[in-house]
């Protein structure tokens, strides 16, 4: 598939021709392409880096679809804190908000994101929240252990060139009124 993304129009010239040919071109750009344009993702690597960085016990409390009452609020908070900045850490969300990772401090859960300030943004905190709103499920684990926990969840949004944040806070009691 990767070689008629590259070279379709190549091989829409060629085709009708001759059908050897044809083939022979495909598995000439085929190799052409993995040689100089592959990018291989070794998925296994990744899983294997993963997994050095957490325990098994540790990914099952994280990936956990219930809130398991042998672990805290603090020590489960924590480990989703560092798993989302491990993985997901310079995750594009959109092309100018990149989530750059997670922290927990005593009184809030931060999602930390970067702006790419290139282009004139206009931040509306206000129509922010509303649409962050919308998308927060009080069932949801994680959720369930900030309310509980008694912090306030804050999406922090710092602007690439000018340093400048902005938060959208939700305190606790509006989680709870959710």
């Amino acid at each position: 598939m990767r070689i008629i993304r590259k070279f379709w129009f190549i091989l829409l010239i060629i085709a009708p021709i001759s059908p050897v040919f044809f083939l022979g071109v495909l598995i000439m750009m085929t190799t052409i392409s993995m040689i100089f344009f592959n990018d291989p993702v070794d998925i296994e690597a990744e899983v294997e880096d993963l997994m050095s960085n957490f325990t098994e016990e540790e990914l099952e409390i994280i990936f956990a679809d219930k809130v398991d009452e042998k672990v805290s609020d603090e020590e489960y908070l924590g480990l989703i804190a560092k798993y989302q900045s491990y993985v997901c850490g310079k995750k594009k969300i959109d092309k100018i908000t990149t989530w750059v990772g997670s922290e927990v401090h005593n009184d809030s859960y931060i999602y930390l994101y970067e702006l790419d300030d290139k282009k004139n943004i206009v931040f509306d905190i206000d129509k922010q929240k509303e649409g962050i709103r919308n998308s927060l499920n009080k069932e949801n684990v994680q959720t369930y252990r900030i309310i509980n926990s008694g912090r306030s969840l804050v999406f922090r949004y710092t602007f690439r060139s000018s340093g400048e944040t902005k938060d959208v806070v939700f305190s606790n009691e509006e989680l709870k009124n959710l």
